[in-house]
């Protein structure tokens, strides 16, 4: 096995490297973005794993750091490139969606570009010294700021059928009861490499910085051990599940800004009819209610008190 280099995070054989790739400067300070590379003993696949794309989606941050902390070089055949906090800005700021130095969405602006403002150029770092070296992706999300989303996958879908399949197989490696298929696109997401170097790639989504529930921590943690057993980076033998796929989804936003109540928790199995939540005025006048159109599971919801239009309130899945 050779030395493994992600622009000076070095790691020989058997050996785990910790450092930082450099974004840019603002006036006080510089942006960087941490990186593990971890160097198994034999040759084998390269495995880029994801967290923090958008830096308050704290349950994929834990897991990719345990992932990192629990793994053994030395009984590994291959490499795991993992970058914890990608989006450090927002991580910092505890912002919502948007990079606080730009405003723009992280995962809005992959491959990125070297001349452009932050968020462009970390995309740009990242895909161009981390993702380019990998076989295959997996970037972790879930719920952010104003979110609660339970256990799902997305898998990556392309014109490589093969591609399409390592992809769907890796989603499998995840405890989720359905995944949808994703089409990648030449830019945008983190998926974009699956177009860009050929590699399958996954998103999964569990949990919320409200607070970080275990449960949605292991989902990611299962799903990464998985993967890397799928590859043979790690030994054994992946537990797999045969989740629905591209199952029927509702979600519903506020029509008028106000105050949500919501009358159900995350995960919960709903029967048709079900009442799902209302919002009010500030007097507690009913503005708007919402009631389940057929029997499904909550999948999404949103967790702030006030609302504006347009906002997302509850999600539902249909599931046998």
């Amino acid at each position: 096995m050779v030395l493994a280099d992600v622009k000076g995070i070095q790691a020989g054989p058997g050996e785990k490297a910790f450092g930082f790739l450099e974004v840019g400067t603002t006036s006080v300070s510089t942006y960087s973005i941490p990186v593990a590379v971890l160097n198994g003993v034999e040759p084998g696949k390269t495995l880029g794993v994801i967290g923090g794309t958008h830096g308050t989606e704290f349950a994929s941050i834990e897991a990719v750091i345990r992932t990192i902390q629990d793994l053994d070089p030395m009984e590994m055949k291959g490499r795991l490139l993992a970058v914890p906090v990608l989006n450090g800005p927002q991580f910092e700021h505890r912002s919502a969606f948007l990079s606080p130095f730009d405003q723009l969405n992280q995962n809005r602006v992959f491959p990125g570009d070297p001349n452009g403002t932050m968020s462009q150029r970390a995309a740009h770092v990242v895909f161009s010294e981390v993702v380019s070296q990998c076989d295959a992706l997996a970037d972790c999300h879930g719920g952010d700021i104003t979110e609660d989303i339970d256990d799902m996958v997305l898998a990556g879908k392309g014109d490589d059928e093969e591609v399409n399949r390592m992809a769907v197989d890796m989603a499998s490696c995840f405890p989720t009861r359905y995944i949808t298929l994703f089409p990648v696109q030449d830019s945008g997401l983190t998926m974009s490499a699956q177009k860009r170097y050929g590699i399958p790639c996954v998103t999964s989504e569990a949990g919320t910085p409200h607070n970080v529930r275990e449960r949605h921590v292991d989902f990611h943690y299962e799903g990464i051990m998985n993967i890397l057993r799928y590859f043979g980076i790690i030994e054994g033998e992946p537990e797999m599940v045969e989740p629905a796929v591209d199952p029927k989804r509702y979600r519903y936003k506020a029509e008028q800004g106000g105050i949500w109540h919501p009358y159900v928790e995350l995960g919960q199995d709903v029967k048709s009819g079900e009442e799902l939540g209302n919002v009010t005025d500030l007097f507690g006048n009913e503005l708007e209610a919402f009631t389940a159109p057929e029997d499904s599971t909550v999948s999404f919801l949103r967790v702030y008190y006030s609302v504006n239009c347009g906002e997302p309130l509850v999600g539902l899945v249909v599931l046998d």
